[in-house]
């Protein structure tokens, strides 16, 4: 009499890997392989930090909240086998760094965290956002706008929701420089329009259309708390 064979377990986060290692954190109880659980555990480390991290920087502790980043990096960095950590302390040292009001640091820890490269496009219109608001600190509003012109050229509908700061932005920028928005962004707002389920506005200029839609979205959601 055969006996059955043991069931093979696949990793429950990439579905790819062979699981070998449990991980319980909260409502997660999946078994996964072993770079997932680093993944996993890189995460709670700095979701925990984050919490002191904003703390300090409330507190304009800033080159503790720097140092904290750094101590982060280092105590972990052998379990960052994709780059999530170093990306993740990257953005939270420019981010210091701008709270810190010192912009010509922020810039360059910027672009830094853009050559480690992005995760996915939400990632990448983060760090526009954040280099964009930096320029204008530094005043240079023009190449702030370029900066989140580049960053709309990239698309993902599964993370269309985060490119309304993204849009919302530009329009901003555009105004403030005497600039008509680009009626080739339309087509991002059509998109995320669709994707709130509300209708596109109709305007005289792109710009005005964008943000009709940002208060149609915006009642949307209150209408659908309510």
């Amino acid at each position: 009499m055969l006996l059955p064979k043991e069931k093979t377990l696949i990793c429950a986060r990439c579905h790819e890997k062979l699981a070998v290692k449990r991980y319980v954190h909260h409502n997660i109880d999946e078994m996964v392989c072993a770079a997932c659980f680093d993944r996993w555990s890189l995460q709670d480390v700095a979701a925990d930090n984050l919490i002191q991290l904003e703390s300090l920087r409330r507190g304009g502790k800033h080159d503790e909240a720097l140092a904290c980043v750094d101590a982060m990096l280092e105590a972990h960095r052998h379990l960052d086998h994709d780059g999530y950590l170093a990306r993740t302390v990257a953005h939270e040292r420019a981010l210091t760094l701008f709270h810190a009001g010192r912009y010509a640091a922020s810039e360059r820890a910027y672009r830094a965290w853009a050559q480690l490269g992005f995760e996915d496009v939400s990632e990448r219109w983060m760090n526009a956002l954040g280099m964009a608001e930096t320029l204008e600190a530094l005043g240079r509003d023009r190449e702030a706008l370029t900066v989140l012109e580049d960053a709309l050229g990239y698309e993902d509908a599964k993370y269309l929701p985060s490119v309304r700061s993204v849009l919302n932005e530009l329009v901003r920028f555009s105004e403030k420089l005497a600039l008509p928005v680009d009626p080739k962004w339309l087509e991002v707002a059509a998109a995320l329009a669709e994707r709130y389920g509300v209708e596109m506005p109709v305007r005289d200029s792109p710009g005005d259309a964008i943000r009709a839609l940002e208060d149609a979205i915006g009642e949307n959601a209150t209408e659908t708390l309510e």
